[in-house]
């Protein structure tokens, strides 16, 4: 494999997932880019001075839209299709209970077509300085050493950042065994604050409890996160912000971009992904895991303002998404966040 073209900063191996929406008595939207590599790639594409260096792969069915391949190759990155034969690409149906893009249902309308490790060998993106897996615990158990391994094979070096967003349905008590030694293995285990309280209790609560996440990210950290315990831990919490935690930097909360209810908000799908794209370059850019989770916190606003993917454009040399800057919209972020005083384990 050629290491030299192109150096990938980023790459998911979550799934391009074409989604149908339904709303009650309203026609049906088809073909809406979805799944977590796509709002993964946005996050981490909204920041990159380099577009090639930002890596996707697909792994498409022979009904794979044209439109979706253009669309995603309108930001100039490095875009792996790999079709498939006799198969229907990954398709799902998301049903919406009113209008008020609330309550909701997701299903699989196709068989998935899951992308594995060594998908990536033979391409550059098994190169990508920081890699997004969205999986299981048991799937991060076999994979991480796969990818190491293949690397390795390929006279890749350097260790990626590998950063764990768990599979929903495999966040439950049952599954709590699994997790300390798969979070081991990673460098940033991001569950959001509904996942990560299902590991630790069967019971349901409309009550947003602080203190209780605060205290199953430390019983992660106590058990290990990350070779050496060095990892970081990030419970993503939608309108309530995201806390952000290590062994060498205190807990610390950041508010979400926009607060609940805000108008810009159209549809929350995507928005943990993006964060978590986001997440990644900024830690790339800045090496800092609370500057990092700011960039996180402006790449989910993008997924929040329309359904589906944000459009890009350009305004002169700027690049614009949904007609805002990024880069903008992070230096007002950050004002923000210091002309209210933020601070370690708690925000204002």
């Amino acid at each position: 494999m050629e290491k030299t073209i192109p150096d990938i900063s980023c790459v998911s191996l979550g799934m391009v997932i074409l989604d149908d929406i339904q709303f009650p008595n309203k026609p049906t939207l088809t073909n809406v880019t979805g799944g977590s590599s796509s709002y993964v790639t946005l996050g981490n594409r909204l920041f990159a001075p380099h577009p090639a260096k930002v890596g996707c792969i697909i792994l498409a069915g022979e009904d794979f839209p044209q439109a979706v391949e253009e669309e995603l190759r309108s930001w100039s990155i490095t875009l792996i299709l790999k079709m498939q034969e006799n198969v229907r690409s990954s398709r799902g149906l998301l049903e919406y209970e009113d209008n008020t893009f609330g309550p909701k249902k997701f299903r699989y309308t196709t068989t998935p077509i899951k992308i594995l490790p060594t998908d990536l060998a033979s391409t550059p993106l098994l190169g990508a300085k920081a890699i997004h897996l969205f999986a299981t615990p048991e799937e991060i158990l076999n994979q991480v050493p796969e990818i190491l391994h293949l690397r390795k094979v390929h006279g890749i070096l350097e260790l990626p950042l590998l950063v764990w967003e768990p599979f929903p349905a495999s966040c439950n008590i049952e599954n709590r065994h699994s997790f300390p030694d798969a979070c081991k293995l990673v460098d940033v285990f991001s569950p959001n604050h509904l996942e990560v309280t299902a590991i630790f209790t069967n019971k349901r609560s409309d009550v947003f409890e602080q203190s209780k996440l605060e205290s199953y990210a430390n019983e992660f950290l106590t058990s290990g996160v990350g070779p050496q315990g060095r990892g970081t831990i990030i419970i993503r919490a939608a309108e309530h912000g995201a806390l952000t935690a290590n062994l060498s930097t205190r807990a610390t909360w950041l508010p979400s971009y926009y607060k609940k209810d805000h108008e810009k908000i159209v549809d929350p799908t995507g928005a943990g992904n993006s964060f978590i794209g986001g997440y990644m370059a900024g830690w790339q850019s800045t090496g800092d895991v609370i500057k990092a989770t700011c960039y996180g916190h402006v790449a989910a606003s993008f997924a929040l303002e329309q359904i589906g993917l944000p459009k890009y454009g350009k305004e002169g040399s700027l690049e614009v998404w949904h007609g805002t800057s990024a880069e903008d919209r992070l230096k007002e972020y950050m004002a923000r966040l210091e002309g209210a005083g933020v601070k370690s384990e708690s925000f204002v």
